[in-house]
Order: C-alpha cells, then sequence, then structure tokens
C-alpha cells in the first residue's frame, strides 16, 4: 500500500482494480514474486495480469504473461455512460483519470495499440487521448498513433515532466477536469 499511496492511490482504488502483490506467486509465474499485480477486468472477470515491479530494481518495469495479446485496461469504462472517455498510456494513468471522474482505459505503451482497438471509440462526442510528457517523446507518439485512427480524438498533453498521474497526485482532480474543460 505505501507504494501505492506514493502514486495518489487508495486502498478503495487498491480494492475496486483487484491491485495485488506477489508473495507467493503460482508455478510458471515465480518472476513476478515481489511484483504488484495489475489485472485487467471485462464484464466476464479477470482476462489478464500484468505485474509491476515495486522501486527500483533489475530487470523490466513491467512483465505480462508470456504469448499474451495487448488488451485495453479498464475496459469497463467503455460501458459508462458518457459523451467522452479517455485513452491514456499505462494503467496507473487510466486509475487516476477514472478518479477524476473521467471515464479512461489503459494501453499498455506505443507498441501495445492495435488498430482494431479503435472501434470501442465510435460514438463519443469526444476522445481525450491524454499524452505523457514524463519521457522521451513516446508519451506524444503514442498519442498522435492513436489519434491518426479515432475519427472524434483529442490529444491533450500533459504539462512538462509530467503523465496523468503525477499531474493528478501534485494538482488534484479537478484541475484534469479543468484541462480537458469537462464540467463535473
Amino acid at each position: 500500500m505505501a507504494y501505492l499511496k506514493s502514486r495518489g492511490l487508495s486502498e478503495d482504488n487498491a480494492a475496486f482494480y483487484r491491485l495485488g502483490y506477489v508473495e507467493s506467486p503460482l508455478p510458471g509465474h515465480e518472476t513476478a514474486r515481489g511484483m504488484l499485480s495489475i489485472p485487467y477486468i471485462t464484464r466476464s472477470g479477470i482476462v489478464t495480469v500484468r505485474f509491476r515491479r515495486l522501486g527500483d530494481g533489475d530487470g523490466p518495469k513491467y512483465r505480462s504473461v508470456p504469448g499474451d495479446p495487448p488488451r485495453i485496461f479498464n475496459a469497463n469504462a467503455l460501458l459508462v455512460p458518457s459523451d467522452h472517455i479517455a485513452i491514456c498510456e499505462g494503467e496507473f494513468d487510466a486509475i487516476a483519470a477514472n478518479t477524476a471522474g473521467i471515464p479512461a482505459v489503459g494501453i499498455a505503451g506505443v507498441s501495445a495499440w492495435k488498430p482494431y482497438f479503435a472501434r470501442c471509440f465510435k460514438g463519443y462526442k469526444a476522445v481525450f487521448i491524454l499524452a505523457d510528457q514524463d519521457d522521451k517523446g513516446q508519451g506524444m507518439e503514442f498519442a498522435e498513433k492513436v489519434a491518426e485512427q479515432i475519427k472524434n480524438a483529442r490529444i491533450s498533453p500533459m504539462p512538462a515532466g509530467h503523465d496523468v498521474n503525477s499531474y493528478v497526485l501534485e494538482n488534484g482532480p479537478e484541475a484534469l477536469l479543468e484541462r480537458l474543460e469537462i464540467n463535473a
């Protein structure tokens, strides 16, 4: 919980998104020991799990189940009645946007976006692509790749040095709503 709280997430967030800690991994998941588990949940239940390293350490920051295809995190946000939705690069950014009151999904990076995902975003008045600015340009690369496939997309870059999660943590959820000109 200390790590999640440092990211601005509450125990309620952890429970709602079923975030967990891998203490005793199942056979075949030993490499996830000591990592945060991030389940991808649909109406059908959990469809996959990604793992995130806590703090600094060796190896990749994230791990997916080997051979698992890219998926949309928090796909249930697509079921929320709304004229807008946000697409974020990453699970924590999607959680932060949802906590701010914006239905949001997460994609696990630019290479995880698949053209067929675009069909999920038809019918919205606005699809906000919340672009990270805390990297070496991958956030804008992600946003531009997604925007060229979604007719009603609006790229909204975060301020320099921020992703959605850090922006909401530093400025509060109301600041994100104001930035997108969404009336709560």
